[in-house]
């Protein structure tokens, strides 16, 4: 087996460091280790996945995107899949059987695996590409930097449904219609932010640098060829390309990250919320809907903005329901708040919905993080971690030190400030440990969900909760 197929899995047993905090319940003894290739960036992105199809297996998926795939001179970038309960010390790069994949000169350096998510148990995998490129006619920009996404079925490869495998937001239509360049869609690269919308129908993309980079973001349906699927959506409406119709500036950002609920602005309907980290100044998150009118449009129907200067408001967010009254609430990360003469460094907001109204009156929890640590680069809803009825949120601070994780626990008030675990590697060779997050899923079947952390040095960790039986 080629090198750039082996990822060493080992169980380790060292005090992982535990900081401060009150009594929870992940193993910090007992931590299970994935390492890639040095170099590669194995950890950039991870996602837990529970495969039901052809047999049940629980995998972790990892983002490389700096890796190659065996017999490959480009570096397209690689997702590895790693099973979880398996002896195998070797983690598997997933192919991506497209001839388009295998022979375009585009994917060099396309940075695959920069975005990987999972749908749920059973259901469908995304993993992104911000930086492939595709030729031009144009003789002003030889090349276009749309990004792209693949989807894959429960078992990571391309099926046979009546569906595109392969995802552009910017694409023919876009380029056909307009200029390729910086003003229009010749920079988009989709797919930092991209998810699975929770109405289990859609595809949720975004693509930052749309409309000079003021930012778009795409709804798609998961079985796009279907005679009645509905056709696809973007904020400017693909109908006009009109950036007017989005309320923020250029250099906004918008998609750079993207979750949705079904209970944030009325329960039982999708709504979209998206990060712009560079709008309005301090970093702005929108809150789309699907407009009633316009068939290929969605529409702005709110936008949330930033305290403070230059505070990346937006890079990260996470729906959940933290305080279990029926109503998902909002964690956004902002990493680089800073309060002045103070050693905070980074935060993430809390918004404790209203009843999906009044959403600009909301005065968010503040939860802060050390000086220059980049607290909030990463907030991952993990789920009812210790099963006490109410959601919980981890949030990363790679630059705290060699890299940390803080977890708070939801409560009848939304939000314990007080972190009930902090998580550090404890391996010298690991930096910018928190990185990536996975959790809200139980990969050990000890029905707790578990965790798994990224770091940019190659390294993920994989965490699981402990059953005390008293």
């Amino acid at each position: 087996m080629a090198k750039h197929w082996c990822m060493v899995t080992l169980w380790i047993v060292y005090d992982l460091l535990v900081l401060n905090v009150v009594a929870f319940n992940l193993d910090t003894q007992n931590v299970l280790l994935k390492q890639g290739d040095p170099g590669t960036l194995f950890g950039f992105s991870v996602a837990f996945h529970q495969q039901l199809s052809p047999a049940r297996r629980n995998l972790l998926l990892v983002g490389a995107p700096r890796a190659k795939h065996q017999n490959q001179v480009n570096v397209t970038g690689v997702v590895y899949s790693c099973d979880l309960n398996s002896t195998s010390d070797r983690c598997q790069p997933i192919e991506f059987n497209n001839k388009e994949f295998l022979t375009s000169k585009g994917i060099n350096n396309q940075w695959m695996g920069v975005k990987v998510t999972s749908q749920g148990p059973g259901k469908n995998v995304l993993a992104c590409a911000h930086r492939y490129q595709e030729g031009s006619s144009s003789r002003y920009v030889p090349h276009v930097l749309t990004g792209q996404c693949y989807l894959l079925r429960d078992d990571l490869r391309v099926g046979e449904e009546e569906r595109r495998w392969r995802r552009v937001v910017c694409d023919f239509e876009h380029l056909s219609r307009r200029q390729k360049d910086h003003e229009w869609f010749a920079y988009c690269q989709q797919g930092h932010g991209a998810s699975f919308a929770k109405d289990n129908t859609s595809l949720l993309i975004g693509a930052p640098g749309a409309y000079q980079w003021k930012g778009i973001v795409r709804m798609e349906r998961l079985d796009d060829l279907d005679f009645d699927s509905e056709e696809p959506r973007e904020t400017g409406d693909i109908e006009q390309f009109n950036h007017k119709l989005i309320p923020l500036q250029r250099n906004s950002y918008l998609g750079f990250s993207v979750d949705s609920g079904m209970a944030l602005l009325k329960q039982g309907e999708l709504t979209i919320v998206s990060g712009a980290p560079r709008g309005g100044y301090s970093g702005q998150v929108a809150f789309l809907k699907t407009d009633p009118v316009a068939r290929r449009n969605l529409s702005v129907e709110l936008v949330l903005s930033g305290p403070g200067l230059a505070s990346s408001f937006g890079y990260d967010v996470a729906v959940l329901d933290l305080n279990n009254d029926g109503w998902e609430d909002l964690a956004v990360g902002a990493p680089e708040f800073f309060v002045k003469d103070s050693m905070i460094g980074g935060a993430v907001f809390i918004f404790i919905n209203t009843k999906g109204k009044h959403w600009e009156k909301i005065v968010p929890i503040e939860l802060h993080g050390n000086k220059e640590s980049m607290f909030g680069l990463a907030v991952e809803n993990i789920g009812d971690i210790n099963r006490d009825g109410y959601g919980d949120i981890a949030v990363g601070a790679p630059y705290d030190d060699s890299g940390r994780v803080y977890l708070y626990c939801g409560s009848p008030e939304g939000i314990n400030r007080k972190p009930a675990q902090i998580l550090s590697p404890g391996l010298k060779t690991v930096n910018l440990f928190g990185y990536s997050l996975s959790g809200n899923l139980d990969m050990d079947n000890n029905q707790y969900p578990d965790l798994a952390v990224g770091s940019l040095s190659d390294h993920v960790f994989i965490f699981r909760y402990i059953v005390n039986i008293l």
